[in-house]
């Protein structure tokens, strides 16, 4: 009966390790960088600073799989894509440069995603990512996303969807009261 309880309990706390994979987290955020005229200087504050403020842990893929934030164990943004969606035609030759970065209060910025390659003609840029695990900003549940950028504004005002993806490793065990 002794073998029977400690096998049970054993197996218990092995469920409650067990992982239930990988969900993927995906979002957008849309800002509108203003014109300029050709005498403007260079401009690091284009409307992108604070672009993407987020709770992932309230994200409706990580609720449909009744994951809470203790039950996380990695977190990275595995996509990043910048994308002029208008006016009509319309490129991102007006950034020459962007770093991504992710905060939360009390913890460090992190870089997790970087562009050097806006080409003339070219709607959608995506970003090379870090890889960088980012699950204590994730838990935080105040994170946020935060650029610095090289660029003169555009010659019109151009509308820009900023998309991403966030893998998030989840186990059970908060579940299970851990």
């Amino acid at each position: 009966m002794r073998r029977w309880i400690a096998a049970l309990g054993a197996l218990g706390w092995a469920a409650c390790q067990a992982r239930l994979g990988t969900v993927t987290v995906q979002d957008s955020s849309t800002t509108t960088v203003e014109h300029g005229t050709i005498v403007e200087e260079w401009l690091a504050d284009l409307g992108f600073d604070d672009f993407l403020a987020m709770d992932l842990t309230t994200s409706e893929e990580l609720e449909n799989r009744g994951v809470e934030p203790g039950d996380i164990t990695d977190a990275r943004l595995v996509m990043l894509q910048l994308e002029a969606i208008s006016p009509e035609g319309a490129d991102l030759s007006f950034i020459q440069e962007m770093s991504v970065y992710v905060e939360a209060p009390g913890l460090d910025r992190v870089l997790v995603a970087h562009a050097d390659s806006f080409p003339e003609g070219e709607a959608v840029v995506d970003f090379d990512v870090t890889g960088t695990d980012i699950v204590d900003h994730v838990v935080s549940r105040s994170m946020t996303l935060t650029t610095e950028t090289r660029a003169w504004r555009p010659s019109e005002d151009t509308v820009v969807e900023a998309r991403f993806a966030v893998e998030v490793g989840a186990t059970l065990q908060g579940a299970c009261g851990g």
